[in-house]
């Protein structure tokens, strides 16, 4: 016992307080260091880069490393290599080149990511839940031995979000100019939906902790809905197969989940109904406006040529702009462009993650996974989860995500029980800014997580295994 106090009182004392959270996502990386005391939620985000986590190897044979990408414009025939795929990072030789570019070269750094002493820095590291304990090994040894940080936590995404501060999100009362605190946190119980690019995890979180018998997971996310929006535009349009970053441009701009799928079905097959005004593209999923995007299904896309506009762009369904009178006033006008008139693709693709039989697959839709997870719990904090559930990921930012799944839990819940899911105002930072809220306010909290360097190199990765998961 006593030499189990020394050990814990020396681990505590040679921890560094400079952290650097990373939030290690399959489409981008969030990272930054965390501030030094608690601010609000846009102050600690002015300290997060979002890096394209991915090797762009372009149709003239050069390779661009992760921000690099940013400066490709001729997006045809580019091939993507990226590090994870399903949630679980099973290529380290392509992520530590996208590390060394982004945080371990001054030249290509950012100045919020460049890590110029990893000995004297505390590295929060995030992962998926349930990872093999290999592919966990092989994190702990580059990170300890190739970089060598001092302090070194892994945790899973998900419990991260139970650190922000969610009263605003669930307290109706709440005042608009209420300041964020720390004595609340982390969240009593909070059910996480992670709906990322490369898979979908529900994760019921009491007190920080994952509660792991309730973790359910879904093959299904961003990636998979940029790929069923590749086939189907491909046939019905202009052959994309080798342009997938103009097809997740596409997705992107112009897809929205169905409140009601038959209704809008129904409207996209008569192609009977037509709006004046402008079709407004919202890029949250906050309630307001999201079925007014699906009165007007149709809607014209313009794609980019590589030279004169590099990004596609979404703009209102014109009727004289049919193919037959399309070239012709192109001609006219001296505009050389490409353009596609889109319908129920914009609402069909999303359908897959609420019913992926659609498709053919087994799994169960997203509604079906929560309450899946939630049977799983005692009544009691059944009840508890799902009036607190919590969305994030770059799939919850797609308009009318957040209400189509409250709309289809209220119907597989018990009447008496309150539902409510929310996101905060950007669910692909949500788990980095929990981490650093984590890393600014409680930091006793990190001393118990955190090991030592010297902790790692005298009782090696399994014990690493066996402390990280003993804190969740």
């Amino acid at each position: 016992m006593a030499r189990t106090q020394r050990q814990n009182n020396s681990a505590a004392l040679s921890v560094p307080q400079n952290t650097f959270v990373l939030d290690n996502g399959a489409y981008t990386v969030k990272a930054g260091f965390a501030p030094n005391e608690l601010l609000s939620d846009n102050e600690s985000l002015k300290s997060c880069e979002t890096i394209p986590n991915c090797l762009v190897r372009s149709k003239e044979r050069k390779t661009y490393v992760a921000a690099q990408s940013n400066e490709l414009s001729q997006w045809s025939e580019a091939v993507f290599r990226r590090p994870i795929e399903n949630g679980q990072l099973v290529n380290w030789e392509a992520e530590k080149e996208i590390w060394d570019h982004a945080f371990f070269d001054q030249s290509t750094a950012h100045r919020n990511t460049f890590i110029s002493t990893p000995s004297e820095t505390t590295l929060l590291l995030t992962e998926s839940s349930n990872v093999m304990p290999a592919l966990q090994r092989n994190t702990d040894e580059v990170i300890m031995e190739e970089w060598g940080f001092r302090g070194y936590m892994r945790t899973t995404g998900s419990s991260l979000n139970a650190y922000n501060h969610l009263r605003a999100l669930f307290d109706t009362a709440i005042t608009p100019d209420a300041q964020p605190s720390s004595t609340k946190l982390p969240a009593d119980c909070l059910l996480v939906v992670d709906s990322g690019y490369s898979c979908t995890t529900i994760t019921p979180c009491f007190q920080g902790r994952p509660i792991q018998r309730a973790i359910r997971r879904l093959d299904f996310g961003g990636k998979h809905l940029t790929n069923y929006l590749k086939e189907i535009v491909s046939v019905r349009h202009f052959d994309l197969h080798q342009d997938m970053k103009i097809v997740n441009d596409l997705k992107e701009d112009i897809s929205f989940v169905s409140i009601d799928f038959k209704r809008d079905l129904e409207q996209a097959w008569k192609g009977s109904r037509r709006s004046n005004k402008p079709v407004q593209i919202i890029p949250d999923a906050m309630d307001l406006g999201e079925d007014e995007s699906a009165k007007d299904t149709r809607i014209d896309y313009v794609l980019p040529d590589g030279v004169n506009l590099t990004r596609g762009y979404a703009r209102p369904y014109d009727p004289s702009r049919e193919i037959a009178n399309r070239r012709k006033l192109a001609a006219a006008q001296n505009i050389d462009e490409i353009v596609m008139t889109l319908g129920n693709e914009r609402f069909v693709v999303p359908e897959i993650m609420f019913n992926p039989a659609d498709i053919g697959s087994k799994q169960p839709g997203l509604a079906d996974a929560v309450v899946q997870s939630l049977s799983k719990l005692p009544p009691l904090i059944q009840a508890t989860m799902i009036a607190n559930v919590l969305v994030v990921g770059g799939t919850a930012k797609i308009p009318g995500f957040v209400s189509r799944l409250q709309d289809e839990l209220r119907t597989r819940i018990r009447t008496e029980w309150p539902v409510q899911v929310r996101r905060m105002d950007d669910p692909v930072t949500s788990t980095w800014l929990g981490g650093a809220r984590l890393a600014s306010s409680h930091q006793e909290v990190m001393q118990k997580m955190v090991v030592t360097r010297e902790q790692y190199h005298e009782y090696g990765s399994a014990w690493l295994a066996r402390q990280f998961a003993s804190v969740r």
